[in-house]
């Protein structure tokens, strides 16, 4: 009674086609135009080759002719198509860039209140007031290490320049001293014409003596000699 009354709910529509049906559709339709103007240009291939055996056949010209307007009619259905599916792809991308855009924006939003949140949990001045309790600490410490470095019993009056003096002095000492430890010995041959040591002088009469009766005694002559002579 009720379905009298009111009628039956109509049913939900069917959704229309995506964009990308649409795309798809249109991208097979100009493959099979691309196919027929090849067909197109073969066929007309083959009346020009009749057409330089027979140039008045008439027949072969007005198939020439008719195959020509099929192929331009098919060039411009053909363009048309590539249009659409252009603009097809043109909607399709922009539809996509306002969807990346929403999500952009949320993730934005959302990072928007989490920095607020944490933003909050700083106090400027508190972090000011460290940055000076900072500067001050590491100022201490500068004078701290000025204070340890320095110098106990150094001679007062002493001037760098007088140092730096006799720093080079003692450098130059130690540079001569490694020249002489690193040069070689230097030999010193005798020449031969250098007379030897003399014998020593005699110390007492009795070597003198020896020596005198040792220098008159005759020297020894042999029996051989002796007969010669």
């Amino acid at each position: 009674k009720m379905h009298r009354l009111f009628g039956k709910p109509r049913a939900a529509a069917p959704p229309g086609p995506s964009l990308g049906d649409a795309s798809t559709n249109i991208s097979g339709k100009i493959n099979e135009l691309d196919t027929k103007i090849k067909g197109l240009d073969d066929e007309m291939r083959r009346y020009k080759e009749q057409l330089k055996k027979t140039p008045n056949n008439a027949t072969v010209k007005k198939r020439a002719l008719d195959a020509l307007k099929r192929k331009r009619m098919y060039e411009n259905q053909r363009d048309q198509m590539a249009n659409q599916q252009f603009n097809l792809d043109q909607t399709a991308f922009a539809i996509e860039t306002v969807k990346n855009t929403q999500v952009t924006v949320a993730a934005m939003k959302d990072a928007s209140k989490v920095l607020k949140k944490e933003q909050k949990k700083i106090n400027l001045a508190d972090l000011e007031d460290m940055q000076d309790d900072m500067e001050d600490l590491l100022e201490d410490v500068g004078e701290i290490n000025e204070i340890l470095g320095r110098s106990y019993g150094c001679p007062e009056g002493v001037d760098e320049e007088d140092l730096d003096a006799e720093l080079a002095c003692l450098e130059d000492e130690f540079e001569s001293e490694e020249i002489e430890t690193a040069a070689p010995p230097t030999t010193v041959f005798s020449s031969p014409m250098t007379p030897g040591p003399l014998p020593s002088a005699p110390t007492s009469t009795t070597s003198y003596a020896s020596a005198s009766s040792t220098a008159a005694q005759p020297a020894y002559v042999s029996p051989a000699v002796n007969s010669l002579v």
